[in-house]
Protein backbone atom coordinates (compact mmCIF):
# COMPACT_ATOMS: atom_id res chain seq x y z
CA UNK A 1 0.00 0.00 0.00
CA UNK A 2 2.00 2.08 1.14
CA UNK A 3 5.31 2.62 -1.27
CA UNK A 4 8.44 4.47 -0.98
CA UNK A 5 10.41 6.41 -4.02
CA UNK A 6 12.39 9.16 -3.90
CA UNK A 7 9.31 11.53 -3.45
CA UNK A 8 6.91 9.31 -1.15
CA UNK A 9 8.54 8.45 2.09
CA UNK A 10 6.34 5.14 2.93
CA UNK A 11 6.20 3.34 6.34
CA UNK A 12 9.69 3.16 7.36
CA UNK A 13 11.58 6.34 5.86
CA UNK A 14 14.75 6.21 5.86
CA UNK A 15 17.08 9.35 7.50
CA UNK A 16 17.03 11.97 5.48
CA UNK A 17 17.10 16.11 4.89
CA UNK A 18 13.94 15.21 3.01
CA UNK A 19 12.45 13.33 5.33
CA UNK A 20 13.27 16.11 8.06
CA UNK A 21 11.62 18.75 6.30
CA UNK A 22 8.56 16.72 6.56
CA UNK A 23 9.12 16.28 10.28
CA UNK A 24 9.42 20.33 10.53
CA UNK A 25 5.86 20.41 8.43
CA UNK A 26 4.31 18.24 11.03
CA UNK A 27 5.61 20.19 13.89
CA UNK A 28 4.42 23.30 11.94
CA UNK A 29 0.80 21.66 11.41
CA UNK A 30 0.47 20.46 15.03
CA UNK A 31 1.41 23.87 16.38
CA UNK A 32 -0.53 25.60 14.31
CA UNK A 33 -3.43 23.23 15.19
CA UNK A 34 -2.73 23.92 19.03
CA UNK A 35 -3.63 27.92 17.55
CA UNK A 36 -6.45 27.15 16.37
CA UNK A 37 -7.80 23.74 16.43
CA UNK A 38 -8.76 22.04 13.16
CA UNK A 39 -9.68 18.41 11.38
CA UNK A 40 -10.26 18.36 7.49
CA UNK A 41 -7.94 19.93 5.87
CA UNK A 42 -8.47 20.85 1.74
CA UNK A 43 -5.06 20.18 0.04
CA UNK A 44 -4.87 22.03 -2.92
CA UNK A 45 -2.95 24.04 -5.37
CA UNK A 46 -3.22 27.11 -8.09
CA UNK A 47 -2.19 24.49 -10.81
CA UNK A 48 -0.83 21.33 -12.08
CA UNK A 49 2.10 19.67 -11.05
CA UNK A 50 2.80 21.48 -8.07
CA UNK A 51 3.33 18.18 -5.67
CA UNK A 52 0.13 18.47 -3.85
CA UNK A 53 -0.43 14.78 -3.57
CA UNK A 54 2.90 14.07 -2.67
CA UNK A 55 2.73 16.49 -0.02
CA UNK A 56 -0.28 14.94 1.70
CA UNK A 57 0.61 11.58 1.27
CA UNK A 58 3.62 11.86 3.40
CA UNK A 59 2.04 14.69 5.42
CA UNK A 60 -0.66 12.01 6.52
CA UNK A 61 2.59 9.38 6.74
CA UNK A 62 4.27 12.18 9.19
CA UNK A 63 0.88 12.25 11.18
CA UNK A 64 0.40 8.62 11.80
CA UNK A 65 3.63 8.05 12.56
CA UNK A 66 3.61 10.10 16.03
CA UNK A 67 -0.18 7.88 16.50
CA UNK A 68 -2.24 10.93 15.04
CA UNK A 69 -5.20 8.90 14.11
CA UNK A 70 -5.51 10.68 10.14
CA UNK A 71 -7.42 9.76 6.97
CA UNK A 72 -6.09 10.46 3.76
CA UNK A 73 -9.27 11.00 0.95
CA UNK A 74 -8.77 11.42 -2.36
CA UNK A 75 -11.18 14.35 -3.79
CA UNK A 76 -10.03 14.58 -6.96
CA UNK A 77 -12.55 13.46 -9.22
CA UNK A 78 -10.07 14.05 -12.03
CA UNK A 79 -6.65 12.84 -11.57
CA UNK A 80 -7.47 10.55 -8.56
CA UNK A 81 -3.87 11.34 -7.27
CA UNK A 82 -4.26 9.45 -4.06
CA UNK A 83 -5.91 6.22 -5.89
CA UNK A 84 -3.14 6.01 -8.41
CA UNK A 85 -0.18 6.48 -6.41
CA UNK A 86 -1.47 4.23 -3.88
CA UNK A 87 -3.37 1.50 -5.86
CA UNK A 88 -6.64 1.99 -4.62
CA UNK A 89 -8.70 3.53 -7.74
CA UNK A 90 -11.08 0.53 -8.10
CA UNK A 91 -12.22 0.73 -4.39
CA UNK A 92 -15.21 2.15 -2.94
CA UNK A 93 -14.81 5.49 -1.49
CA UNK A 94 -16.00 8.96 -0.92
CA UNK A 95 -18.62 9.31 -3.63
CA UNK A 96 -19.92 5.72 -2.74
CA UNK A 97 -20.42 7.43 0.78
CA UNK A 98 -22.10 10.42 -0.41
CA UNK A 99 -24.87 8.36 -2.04
CA UNK A 100 -25.22 5.79 0.68
CA UNK A 101 -24.04 3.30 -1.28
CA UNK A 102 -21.40 1.76 1.18
CA UNK A 103 -20.45 2.24 4.76
CA UNK A 104 -17.26 4.20 6.74
CA UNK A 105 -15.94 1.13 7.94
CA UNK A 106 -16.07 -0.56 4.46
CA UNK A 107 -14.85 2.37 2.74
CA UNK A 108 -11.73 2.71 4.96
CA UNK A 109 -8.51 1.18 3.85
CA UNK A 110 -6.32 0.38 6.02
CA UNK A 111 -2.33 0.93 6.10
CA UNK A 112 0.95 -0.37 7.50
CA UNK A 113 1.05 2.67 9.71
CA UNK A 114 -2.21 1.84 12.23
CA UNK A 115 -2.84 4.93 12.92
CA UNK A 116 -3.48 5.92 9.00
CA UNK A 117 -6.17 4.78 6.52
CA UNK A 118 -6.74 5.71 3.20
CA UNK A 119 -10.08 6.93 1.37
CA UNK A 120 -10.28 6.43 -2.28
CA UNK A 121 -12.32 8.82 -4.66
CA UNK A 122 -14.53 5.45 -4.54
CA UNK A 123 -16.48 4.24 -8.07
CA UNK A 124 -18.45 7.38 -9.28
CA UNK A 125 -16.00 9.31 -10.40
CA UNK A 126 -18.47 11.47 -12.61
CA UNK A 127 -20.36 12.42 -10.00
CA UNK A 128 -17.81 13.71 -7.48
CA UNK A 129 -17.67 17.66 -8.94
CA UNK A 130 -21.92 17.67 -8.29
CA UNK A 131 -21.54 15.60 -5.02
CA UNK A 132 -19.09 17.86 -3.53
CA UNK A 133 -21.58 20.87 -3.25
CA UNK A 134 -24.36 18.47 -1.58
CA UNK A 135 -25.40 18.29 2.12
CA UNK A 136 -24.41 14.72 1.55
CA UNK A 137 -20.77 15.68 1.24
CA UNK A 138 -21.02 18.09 4.71
CA UNK A 139 -22.45 14.68 6.07
CA UNK A 140 -19.54 12.50 5.15
CA UNK A 141 -17.16 15.43 6.34
CA UNK A 142 -18.97 15.40 9.65
CA UNK A 143 -18.57 10.78 10.10
CA UNK A 144 -14.78 11.14 9.31
CA UNK A 145 -14.34 13.98 11.97
CA UNK A 146 -15.58 11.31 14.47
CA UNK A 147 -12.87 8.67 13.23
CA UNK A 148 -10.06 10.48 12.87
CA UNK A 149 -7.77 13.49 14.41
CA UNK A 150 -7.10 14.88 10.66
CA UNK A 151 -8.84 14.01 7.78
CA UNK A 152 -6.65 15.08 4.20
CA UNK A 153 -8.49 15.58 1.78
CA UNK A 154 -6.20 15.79 -1.94
CA UNK A 155 -8.12 17.83 -3.88
CA UNK A 156 -8.16 19.18 -7.85
CA UNK A 157 -5.99 22.64 -8.39
CA UNK A 158 -7.87 25.41 -7.96
CA UNK A 159 -7.33 26.79 -11.54
CA UNK A 160 -9.80 25.30 -14.35
CA UNK A 161 -11.67 23.03 -11.47
CA UNK A 162 -14.35 23.53 -9.38
CA UNK A 163 -13.57 20.95 -7.00
CA UNK A 164 -11.41 22.52 -4.79
CA UNK A 165 -13.57 26.19 -4.72
CA UNK A 166 -16.65 24.01 -4.05
CA UNK A 167 -15.02 22.44 -0.52
CA UNK A 168 -13.26 25.11 0.58
CA UNK A 169 -15.93 26.56 2.87
CA UNK A 170 -17.44 22.89 3.95
CA UNK A 171 -13.46 22.50 5.63
CA UNK A 172 -11.93 23.99 8.84
CA UNK A 173 -9.05 25.29 6.74
CA UNK A 174 -6.92 24.73 3.12
CA UNK A 175 -3.20 24.59 2.49
CA UNK A 176 -1.73 25.49 -0.58
CA UNK A 177 1.04 23.69 -2.17
CA UNK A 178 2.91 25.78 -4.73
CA UNK A 179 6.06 25.18 -6.20
CA UNK A 180 9.08 27.29 -4.95
CA UNK A 181 9.61 29.18 -8.18
CA UNK A 182 5.86 30.12 -9.01
CA UNK A 183 4.60 33.25 -9.96
CA UNK A 184 3.70 35.43 -6.95
CA UNK A 185 0.76 36.84 -8.16
CA UNK A 186 -0.74 33.01 -9.58
CA UNK A 187 -0.33 32.24 -5.66
CA UNK A 188 -1.98 34.96 -4.58
CA UNK A 189 -4.83 34.82 -6.76
CA UNK A 190 -5.69 31.46 -6.10
CA UNK A 191 -5.77 32.38 -2.68
CA UNK A 192 -8.00 34.98 -3.18
CA UNK A 193 -10.58 32.69 -4.73
CA UNK A 194 -10.50 30.37 -2.18
CA UNK A 195 -11.40 32.87 0.44
CA UNK A 196 -13.82 34.56 -1.58
CA UNK A 197 -15.61 31.05 -1.15
CA UNK A 198 -14.93 31.48 2.47
CA UNK A 199 -12.14 29.17 3.21
CA UNK A 200 -10.11 29.31 5.71
CA UNK A 201 -5.95 29.78 4.70
CA UNK A 202 -3.97 27.55 6.96
CA UNK A 203 -0.81 28.30 5.14
CA UNK A 204 1.45 28.32 2.13
CA UNK A 205 3.32 24.66 1.27
CA UNK A 206 6.45 25.90 -0.86
CA UNK A 207 7.25 22.64 -2.55
CA UNK A 208 10.23 21.79 -4.76
CA UNK A 209 12.78 23.85 -2.78
CA UNK A 210 16.01 23.03 -4.38
CA UNK A 211 18.56 21.91 -1.98
CA UNK A 212 21.03 25.00 -2.14
CA UNK A 213 18.10 27.03 -0.88
CA UNK A 214 16.79 25.10 1.84
CA UNK A 215 18.29 25.46 5.78
CA UNK A 216 16.44 22.21 6.47
CA UNK A 217 18.90 20.19 3.69
CA UNK A 218 21.72 22.63 4.82
CA UNK A 219 21.68 22.23 8.47
CA UNK A 220 20.79 18.49 7.79
CA UNK A 221 24.27 17.69 6.41
CA UNK A 222 26.14 20.07 8.05
CA UNK A 223 24.93 18.40 11.38
CA UNK A 224 25.47 14.91 9.96
CA UNK A 225 28.65 15.64 8.10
Amino acid sequence: MLITTETLLGADPPRSAYLESYRVLRSSVLALNEKEPFQTVLVTSPGQGEGKTTVVTNLGIMLGLVEKPTIIADADFYAEGISEVLGTADAVGLTDLCLGQVQLDEALIETEIPSLHILSTGTQIDRGPELAVTGSMKQVMGQLKERAEFVLLDCTPVSGFATALSLAGAVDTVFVVSLARSQATVVQRCLDELRERGANIGGVIVNDVLPSDSAVHRAFHRYYG
